[in-house]
């Protein structure tokens, strides 16, 4: 972003955590590390944290986690 070619594209992919209980509208947020460079590791880490999602799941809690582009 501090580089020499102003024109420069970047790539950037944000991690969502999303939360909803039982019937209710689901919460939206960033988890804790929001973003990633590179699209393979926040995949890889978007599948991990939902098999872990799944292992540690609350009564009447979903959870889960996604992986969106953004483009600066």
């Amino acid at each position: 972003m501090f580089g020499k070619n102003k024109n420069a594209i970047l790539y950037t992919y944000l991690i969502v955590k999303v939360r909803k209980y039982k019937d209710q509208q689901p919460y939206f947020s960033l988890y804790s590390t929001p973003a990633i460079a590179d699209e393979t590791k926040a995949r890889d880490t978007v599948e991990k944290l939902n098999s872990l999602a799944e292992l540690e799941s609350i009564d009447g809690w979903q959870e889960e986690y996604y992986c969106q582009g953004m483009t600066l």
